[in-house]
């Protein structure tokens, strides 16, 4: 059976019927879930991080936890923020596990789209602008970083991304706020 969005469906009621076939023990609609999500799951895992062996640990406890919480989701459109809720917390317990290890490893390896110009000069001062803000949004306390991450990188709505990180809506927007400001002056001090 394959499990594609028809014109009739929204990308909210597919992972919803996703969700309920996988509850219901169909191993295919699970996997199209592990499809629609372990890409854009592991962008934001790196992002978080910044290793890419961390991240892709995430990944797949991220829908180890899901498959085994299914039973809990309740289908409402919510699946997305759901699924980054889960992902959000596994960041938060790797960087926690970093903070009593303070010798482990980085990999330099990246995880990230860059643009392709035929100009030589502008690539380098693109390269060197990501480099900054990427630099800028690591630096930000973790509650600004994932704010950031999740409505810019995971281009998530602001309520998607309250439910995420577990907060109101206000505060998700207060938070957003703040992280743009703390970006912003660290940004103008790279000038």
């Amino acid at each position: 059976m394959t499990y594609e969005l028809t014109s009739r469906d929204s990308a909210q009621d597919m992972d919803d019927r996703l969700a309920m076939q996988a509850r219901a023990g169909d191993a295919e609609a699970f996997d199209a879930l592990v499809r629609r999500y372990e890409d854009r799951l592991l962008g934001f895992a790196y992002r978080m991080l910044h290793d890419m062996s961390d991240a892709q640990d995430v990944l797949q406890q991220t829908f180890l936890r899901a498959y085994r919480g299914l039973a809990s989701y309740r289908p409402g459109g919510q699946f997305a923020s759901w699924l980054y809720r889960i992902a959000l917390n596994e960041c938060r317990r790797r960087i926690g596990a970093r903070r009593r290890q303070p010798t482990a490893p980085e990999e330099a390896a990246a995880y990230a789209h860059s643009d392709r110009s035929s100009d030589p000069e502008a690539q380098t001062i693109q390269n060197d602008r990501n480099r900054a803000i990427r630099e800028a949004v690591m630096k930000l306390p973790d509650h600004y970083r994932e704010a950031i991450l999740l409505f810019y990188f995971e281009e998530l709505s602001v309520a998607e991304m309250a439910r995420a990180m577990g907060v109101s809506v206000t505060a998700a927007k207060v938070r957003l706020h703040r992280a743009r400001a703390k970006l912003s002056n660290a940004l103008k001090g790279e000038q």
